[in-house]
């Protein structure tokens, strides 16, 4: 699907150099080769770019700094670390649709500000850790996930974005892995993908699409 392909449906490109502005005039690496030179115009660079709106990344992406009301025990000094469990799932399944298994954080917590606690769980078939951090001696704490999350349908909603605009089509994305709806510690991991024109399913692209720390998408065909 890439300009190079030559499927029907797509413009072709024209090479990025702006032609020499002086008749004679050498071409500098910016002007097109001299006629009859025989050297090949560069093609444009294939690597696409384009960030995630800051939204997806701050809220679809991580978790991270939730403040959470006072978890402890009536009758004891002890954070109620089973709250804490609990909470931790809520947050995950309301900002990924997808409650975590497992949950689990260590019991006779005391209270006291500063103390930070981690909880493990397994999340879509992969180990994740939280951080239960108390920022009072009231019970009072703000859960973290250590670590990143990549969700994939943000990650094929990228492609259609970019992929769509360069050739000037309407597109489908679809990623592969291995079934999972997202990765855990998932930035700078290749993601297998296919973009496919949405009115012609034979004319398609297979890519490698990356997230980095940013929150940006990038691909490569393949």
């Amino acid at each position: 699907m890439s300009p190079q392909t030559g499927h029907p449906g797509y413009p072709t490109p024209q090479p990025p150099y702006p032609p020499n502005t002086a008749p004679g005039q050498p071409a500098g690496p910016y002007g097109p080769p001299p006629a009859g030179s025989g050297a090949p115009v560069p093609p444009p660079p294939r690597r696409r770019t384009g960030a995630v709106v800051a939204a997806v990344v701050t809220t679809l992406l991580v978790i991270g700094g939730l403040a959470v009301g006072a978890l402890f025990l009536f009758g004891s000094r002890l954070l109620d670390t089973a709250e804490a469990e609990r909470e931790i799932t809520r947050i995950t399944k309301e900002q990924f649709g997808l409650a975590p298994s497992e949950v689990t954080c260590p019991d006779d917590v005391p209270l006291e500000a500063g103390t930070t606690t981690t909880c493990t769980a397994t999340l879509d078939g992969q180990p994740v850790s939280y951080t239960v951090e108390q920022t009072d001696d009231e019970g009072n704490v703000q859960i973290a996930s250590v670590e990143d999350f990549v969700v994939i349908a943000n990650v094929e909603a990228a492609l259609v974005e970019q992929v769509g605009a360069e050739a000037q089509v309407e597109v489908v994305a679809t990623c592969d892995a291995d079934g999972r709806t997202l990765l855990v510690e998932g930035f700078g991991t290749p993601i297998p993908c296919t973009v496919t024109n949405a009115t012609d399913p034979t004319d398609g692209i297979s890519v490698l699409a990356t997230v980095d720390e940013a929150g940006a998408v990038s691909y490569e065909p393949v």
